[in-house]
């Protein structure tokens, strides 16, 4: 069998994952296309770090595996982690910028290249999650380029300050890439209509769930609240509506509201008013592996997300984890593939939110229609099977 050889750079750092948890899914499909008996060897690029994050360095390191050089480790039969530290302190001031600058630097490319004579690499595909790294990703002779697009970054309100630098870095994707992976048809559309060069060159790859997202036993911080439990996991950030979370903590004041989720971007304002309602609950980030303990906990799971540009280019992994594990799940009217949106109560105003919290919290307990949500996930659910999916396409590029 012909094998191929992948450098895989992800947009999160895939050693944080190794110590925490695969929760993204750049992080999920790199674990399951390295398990796959047609790649060969597999370099996978950690994103740069700074003395500010040096930190990180001993937090994310992962202490199997051999150390061939100062850059370079191998982690497994096949699998290699390249590292770099630049010791400057320009990313505080840069923020995002300063990847793009550490990542097309000459420092970083020729340490690169000496890595990859160290690990025996020659001919072998390249597969960018990460829009700040297309000048290294263009200057490091890969025999086909591939792109998974997982949003619409131009739009990421974090991001609203680089919105030419990303739309621009968009472009040269585009332009460049052999093949290009994206999260739903509303960014397929996107790229389509503002980037022509795109044509043909697109396949719409939704997320997927874990089969390992198993429950144990209840956490303790969540045993002590009370039910009706309505529970949100993700990253607590902009896209949430939280006076939309407001309107409903207030109507509903014997429902408890859990978010489990670390903090990003400026929204400790809006986290302390909810707060003080005393039925909102931020139990903070967990373990991946404690993910599923804490769905099992919740009554209902719902996505309190605005209604954006940003937001219709999401395909939210938290609904296939919702019901994978059989729970009530309702929605603002965001992106969610076609097949699961009828296990999913899809509000379009406030009112008719609360309106179907209160026929989930009723269905809560009903064993029948938790079975219905997990049938739901179907086999090619799984990221193994959309890794499958994934190296099929480039393989026959």
């Amino acid at each position: 069998m012909n094998k191929v050889d992948l450098v895989l750079i992800p947009y999160n750092d895939f050693l944080k994952a190794e110590r925490f948890g695969f929760r993204t899914r750049d992080q999920h499909l790199i674990s399951e296309l390295i398990k796959d008996e047609r790649v060969g060897k597999v370099i996978i690029v950690e994103r740069p770090r700074s003395i500010s994050t040096l930190f990180q360095l001993f937090k994310f390191d992962v202490k199997q595996g051999e150390r061939l050089s100062k850059n370079l480790k191998k982690i497994g039969e096949k699998v290699f982690i390249f590292e770099f530290l630049n010791p400057g302190l320009s990313q505080v001031r840069l923020k995002h910028l300063w990847f793009d600058r550490v990542y097309g630097s000459d420092e970083f490319i020729n340490k690169f290249g000496d890595s990859l004579k160290i690990a025996g690499f020659s001919d072998f595909y390249v597969l960018s999650f990460n829009p700040f790294a297309n000048n290294f990703v263009g200057s490091i002779g890969a025999k086909k380029i591939i792109f998974d697009l997982m949003d619409n970054f131009c739009f990421h309100p974090e991001f609203s300050y680089l919105k030419g630098y990303i739309c621009r870095s968009f472009e040269w994707i585009c332009s460049n890439a052999d093949l290009i992976f994206c999260v739903n048809d509303n960014l397929k559309k996107f790229l389509l209509e503002n980037y022509p060069n795109s044509l043909g060159k697109l396949h719409v790859l939704p997320n997927g769930v874990s089969k390992d997202l198993k429950p144990g036993s209840v956490p303790d911080d969540i045993a002590k609240v009370k039910r009706p439990r309505i529970g949100y996991i993700g990253v607590i950030s902009k896209r949430i509506d939280f006076e939309l979370v407001e309107y409903l903590a207030r109507e509903r004041k014997s429902f408890q509201f859990i978010f489990i989720g670390g903090k990003y971007g400026n929204v400790g304002k809006q986290m302390k008013k909810l707060k003080k309602l005393g039925n909102v609950h931020f139990l903070g980030d967990k373990h991946y592996d404690l993910v599923p303990c804490y769905i099992a906990s919740f009554d209902v799971c719902i996505i309190p997300h605005r209604i954006d540009e940003f937001t219709l280019s999401n395909d939210p992994i938290k609904v296939y984890e919702y019901l994978y594990l059989g729970k009530p799940v309702v929605s603002t009217n965001i992106s969610i593939a076609d097949e699961l949106r009828k296990n999913v109560f899809i509000a379009d105003e406030k009112e008719n939110f609360l309106r179907f919290l209160d026929i989930a919290v009723e269905l809560s307990g009903d064993k029948n229609f938790a079975e219905g949500q997990r049938k739901a996930i179907k086999d090619e659910m799984f990221w193994d099977g959309r890794a499958k999916i994934m190296l099929d396409k480039i393989l026959s590029a």
